[in-house]
C-alpha cells in the first residue's frame, strides 16, 4: 500500500499527461485532416484541368484530322481526275497515230504511184539525189517492172549500192514450219 501511495500522485499526472497527449492527437490530426483536404482540392482541380486539357487537345486533334481526311478525299478526287485525262489523252494518241499512219500511207502511196507513171529515166535521176532511206521506201513499194526499168536508167553503182539496201529494208516472208 505504502507503494500505492507513492505512485498514485504519477499515476494522476501520468493520465494528466495522456489526456494532454490525446488532445494534441487530435489536434494534430484535425491540422493534418485540413491539409489533406487542401491537397485533395487542390488535386481535384488539377485533374479537372487535365481532363479539360485532354478535350481540347481530342477536340483539336478531331478537326486536323477531319481537316486531313477531307485533303485526301480532295487529292483522290484530283489523282482519279487526272487518270481520267490520261487515258483520254492516251486514246487520242492512238487515234491520232492512226490517222497519221493512215495519211503517210496516202501520201506514200501516190508518191509510189507517181514514180510508178514517171519515165524511168526522170524516176532514176530523182531517186538516185534523194535521201537514201527515202528512195528505199518508195522503190521497196514500186512493182518489180517498173523497179527494174528505173534501176537500168540509174547509174550503176548507185544501183548497185540501193538494190543492197533494198534488199535489206524489205522484209523477209515468214517461211512454213516443216513437220
Amino acid at each position: 500500500m505504502k507503494y500505492l501511495i507513492l505512485f498514485l500522485p504519477f499515476l494522476v499526472f501520468a493520465g494528466d499527461v495522456n489526456k494532454t497527449k490525446l488532445i494534441n492527437c487530435y489536434e494534430i490530426f484535425e491540422q493534418r485532416k485540413g491539409e489533406l483536404e487542401l491537397r485533395i482540392d487542390k488535386i481535384r482541380e488539377q485533374r479537372q484541368a487535365f481532363i479539360a486539357l485532354k478535350d481540347a487537345s481530342m477536340n483539336i486533334l478531331k478537326k486536323k484530322e477531319a481537316k486531313i481526311n477531307k485533303k485526301l478525299q480532295d487529292v483522290n478526287a484530283t489523282l482519279q481526275d487526272i487518270n481520267k485525262t490520261k487515258q483520254q489523252n492516251e486514246k487520242l494518241v492512238k487515234q491520232y497515230k492512226k490517222i497519221l499512219d493512215e495519211i503517210k500511207k496516202a501520201q506514200t502511196s501516190k508518191i509510189v504511184q507517181s514514180y510508178a507513171k514517171m519515165r524511168a529515166g526522170n524516176a532514176a535521176k530523182i531517186l538516185q539525189d534523194m535521201d537514201p532511206k527515202i528512195a528505199l521506201d518508195i522503190l521497196s513499194k514500186l512493182s518489180p517492172k517498173v523497179l527494174s526499168k528505173i534501176f537500168s536508167k540509174m547509174d550503176a553503182k548507185k544501183a548497185g549500192d540501193l538494190t543492197e539496201k533494198l534488199k535489206k529494208h524489205i522484209p523477209k516472208p515468214n517461211k512454213p514450219k516443216a513437220k
